[in-house]
């Protein structure tokens, strides 16, 4: 996908209206970085990060037409090809230049060695104000809170923000064996202590419509990806990052010198499980089973 500087059509600029909307954006449409920036927050603190519908049996539509379904007009949640999906396209409509979705093999909880994972994740990349930048809103609880320029020295690509530092750098900085980074150019990191966690690897060459398609159906329909067989939602606010990972909820509030305190609690019930969606996570959906969520986080 690439976005041009030209005018928006009719169709975008309806689009785009109700994509602010959702994310409670008022700000510049310009394609400007600031913008860029200013766009991507709002998104990750207004949609969140969820596989519900997988979980839940349901088939994941990544057409415009039904990511924009889902995420604008059912105020619903998803992962990251819907939510690559729809930023990608807000942005083209603003005019960023160079937008490009990419697929990603994500490395966080794998040892170095294990191989190399299939390319289940997508994020974006954009060009705005003379360099690249990697824009990223569904790699769930530990998603970059921030855009992460490309192209820097390790020194000097780290992007420090209040939920956390992170960096995007040349593939051969991460030091993982070659048989673990097949087709990967960069990997993106978050700062871990005195080190740096590698999150995912992206792949920055040409992707057809169909890569993606086949991607998203093998997260949304296998048992082996845990999308199917286990229920998870993520979302930040300024200072939070709340999480749940089946029934297990966590709120882990980050304090300015950087340093974090997290309140844990168990979800008992369906019932439950349906309030923490409503509260937390902004997800109001009567046509969901809740029934079947909380069995498939109960079994996991």
């Amino acid at each position: 996908m690439t976005g041009g500087a030209g005018r928006t059509g009719r169709g975008d600029a309806r689009f785009l209206s109700a994509y602010f909307r959702r994310i409670g954006y008022t700000g510049d449409a310009a394609p400007t970085l600031a913008a860029i920036a200013a766009v991507h927050a709002h998104h990750t603190r207004a949609i969140p990060f969820e596989n519900l519908a997988p979980a839940t049996g349901s088939a994941v539509d990544i057409t415009d037409e039904g990511i924009e379904t889902a995420l604008v007009d059912r105020r619903r949640g998803g992962y990251c090809f819907q939510h690559a999906g729809l930023l990608s396209r807000a942005l083209a409509a603003m005019g960023v230049d160079g937008v490009e979705n990419h697929l990603c093999r994500v490395y966080w909880g794998r040892g170095p060695g294990a191989g190399a994972p299939a390319r289940t994740h997508q994020a974006t990349v954009v060009e705005a104000e003379g360099r690249r930048y990697l824009v990223d809103a569904g790699f769930g609880g530990f998603n970059p809170s921030g855009i992460l320029p490309l192209g820097l020295a390790p020194e000097d690509s780290a992007v420090s923000t209040p939920l956390g530092t992170f960096r995007a750098v040349d593939v051969a900085v991460a030091g993982l064996p070659a048989g673990d980074t097949p087709g990967i150019d960069l990997v993106v990191q978050a700062r871990l202590g005195e080190g740096w966690a590698t999150l995912y690897g992206v792949d920055l060459g040409a992707h057809a419509r169909a890569d993606f398609e086949v991607a998203n159906w093998y997260v949304s329909t296998s048992d082996i990806p845990p999308f199917t067989r286990s229920l998870m939602a993520s979302i930040r606010t300024e200072t939070e990052r709340i999480t749940l990972a089946n029934l297990e909820l966590a709120v882990r509030t980050y304090r300015p010198d950087g340093a974090s305190t997290v309140q844990r609690s168990t979800l008992g019930s369906a019932d439950e499980l349906r309030e923490a969606a409503r509260e937390l996570f902004r997800i109001e959906d009567a046509t969901l089973d809740w029934d079947r969520a909380y069995r498939v986080a109960a079994q996991a």
